[in-house]
């Protein structure tokens, strides 16, 4: 799909692109490679596992590889990208699910991610802003912008995930209490269990979709950032305060 819109620019003569590619198509990856506060310059290794991640970074690839590229008129194809982290908004279908799912279990919120982790989180009108940003300095200031990779970010505070879910939760039903933290070893046992009832009940029965081990290894690695790059290259300035997301 990526490869046919920059196909179609060409042809068409469109000079500019900007790509909302993904944070997963960096990372994070496994448990051996956590990243802590990196940049937009930072080298990570870890190998992307997840099919999303995959199909994004092959994505990503395809749109810098498309930078400089001869348009039908003469004119050249000037792209850059955008990877937003997890967003929410007022109507995040994984808030609602994530709500539903504690209630059913008497209000109490469980959580997977260890003491360790930290992620960085951006409020979706927030990223929206960032693009219109991108899109028209993209056009005015094309030899700076050109090839460049941003991340997203606002004043979201840099907490550890289920602490955020848990302060949107609460705020709108205070009977949602934090409950406790399951430890890997445990979801890895349940991992392999589903797996073999998976094996022993196929064709008879297919059981619901679980987690698997590269999505599990993902939450539970430390990947985390800290920018100023969009600030720099095309002002930009979040929106919406932490208070009003």
């Amino acid at each position: 799909g990526t490869e046919n819109v920059l196909r179609a620019c060409c042809a068409l003569n469109i000079p500019y692109v900007v790509y909302t590619g993904s944070i997963a198509a960096v990372g994070p990856n496994t448990w051996h490679e956590p990243m802590f506060r990196g940049t937009e310059d930072t080298k990570y290794r870890g190998e992307v596992e997840l099919p999303y991640g995959k199909t994004k970074a092959m994505a990503e690839k395809l749109v810098s590889e498309a930078n400089g590229k001869k348009l039908s008129n003469g004119g050249k194809l000037t792209t850059c990208i955008i990877r937003p982290n997890t967003v929410y908004g007022e109507k995040a279908t994984f808030l609602h699910e994530l709500y539903l799912s504690a209630k059913a279990r008497n209000g109490v919120l469980n959580y997977l991610e260890p003491e360790n982790t930290e992620r960085n989180y951006t409020y979706v009108g927030n990223v929206a802003w960032m693009h219109v940003l991108a899109a028209r300095n993209l056009q005015l200031k094309p030899d700076l912008l050109a090839g460049q990779v941003y991340y997203s970010y606002d004043d979201t505070p840099t907490r550890k995930g289920f602490l955020i879910r848990h302060q949107l939760l609460s705020s709108v039903d205070p009977s949602v209490r934090l409950g406790s933290h399951i430890p890997y070893w445990k979801m890895w046992l349940m991992i392999q269990l589903h797996r073999i009832i998976k094996v022993i009940l196929y064709p008879f029965w297919k059981p619901q979709p679980f987690l698997n081990f590269p999505l599990l290894n993902t939450i539970v690695t430390t990947f985390s950032y800290e920018t100023d790059k969009a600030s720099r290259h095309f002002g930009y300035k979040p929106l919406f305060t932490w208070e009003e997301s």
